[in-house]
């Protein structure tokens, strides 16, 4: 009797556990369906790539997001930083004349330059990270409407529009490059030492510190990354339009954090997964999708995210006292 209670127990804990790691993928794919059933225009292949397109550029910048919310802290920067790397970005190409290679390696050093200030202001100066990357999101917002004298600017080469609009066979590039920057972080994050720190400071920084683990160089880290991959989803949002713009990531804070945390990862640290994000991304895009298809207005679809970002924070709460 005792035994068949242990190996219930031991079931249990391994459903309950499963459904943790794989709720939003289960979600995801009933919401799929029920989205198929009742909307023809849904399941067709054009508009299923149209949504495999739109969530690409926005998972990989939710990626860099989740080193740092990973760690236990958040970047509240990111919107400034992708502001930057379109506006600066476009001057270098456009005004500057300088070749796109380059030009996308410089605003990819500024943008890892940004993420070493926030990274040194946390680690290094204690100060919470909300507050600091609040005040290098402003201060860069400033810089960016210096720079551009808050006007677009527009002129980058057609070529660049197939980051954004172009396809592989059928397969648009931007999935192919989400797809490809996913498995990279997917390796680094499960199969490397400094991978899965991450975890471990996130986890318990204190313990970390005792097994080994350089936590300022960990948490540093994570932001620097957040920088960098936030310079890839940036660059694929600018080259849709051909112009550099200094607003192209004011609305996109929001939409990040909810699917770094709709994707499974903690707000406290120590929990998550970079196919998560991935899925949330998909998850929040298809939300999107179907709510155009079916004329709700812009303001509605605010109020539905934010509703779903509540019930995550909760359940993620919740889940932490059981």
């Amino acid at each position: 009797m005792s035994s068949y209670n242990e190996k219930s127990i031991k079931y249990s804990g391994g459903v309950k556990a499963f459904l943790n790691d794989w709720m939003i993928a289960i979600l995801f794919v009933i919401l799929v369906a029920l989205c198929s059933l009742f909307s023809p225009q849904f399941r067709t292949t054009a508009n299923i790539m149209n949504i495999l397109r739109q969530a690409s550029f926005i998972a990989i910048i939710a990626m860099g997001e989740f080193f740092v919310i990973l760690i236990g802290e958040m970047d509240m920067s990111i919107s400034s930083t992708i502001g930057a790397v379109s506006i600066f970005f476009a001057g270098f190409v456009v005004k500057m004349g300088i070749p796109m290679l380059p030009a996308m390696l410089i605003v990819a050093a500024m943008s890892a330059f940004i993420g070493l200030i926030n990274g040194l202001l946390v680690v290094y100066g204690k100060m919470p990270s909300f507050i600091a990357t609040l005040v290098v999101m402003n201060v860069l917002k400033g810089l960016n409407y210096i720079y551009s004298g808050a006007l677009p600017i527009s002129g980058l080469p057609e070529e660049f529009n197939y980051l954004g609009a172009g396809y592989v066979g059928v397969v648009p590039f931007a999935v192919i490059l989400m797809i490809v920057v996913a498995a990279i972080l997917v390796v680094f994050t499960s199969h490397t030492a400094l991978g899965r720190s991450f975890y471990s400071v996130g986890g318990n920084k204190e313990a970390s510190k005792l097994s080994g683990i350089n936590t300022k160089l960990v948490g540093v880290l994570a932001f620097v990354l957040c920088g960098l991959l936030t310079t890839i989803g940036a660059l694929g949002l600018t080259s849709k339009t051909l112009s550099g713009n200094v607003t192209l990531g004011d609305n996109l804070l929001f939409d990040v954090m909810t699917i770094v945390v709709l994707g499974g990862t903690s707000l406290t640290g120590g929990r998550g997964r970079i196919i998560g994000v991935v899925i949330g991304a998909l998850f929040l895009q298809v939300i999107t999708n179907i709510m155009v298809l079916v004329s709700i207005n812009t303001y509605w679809q605010w109020v539905v995210k934010g509703i779903i970002l509540v019930v995550v924070v909760l359940i993620d709460s919740r889940s932490k006292k059981d």
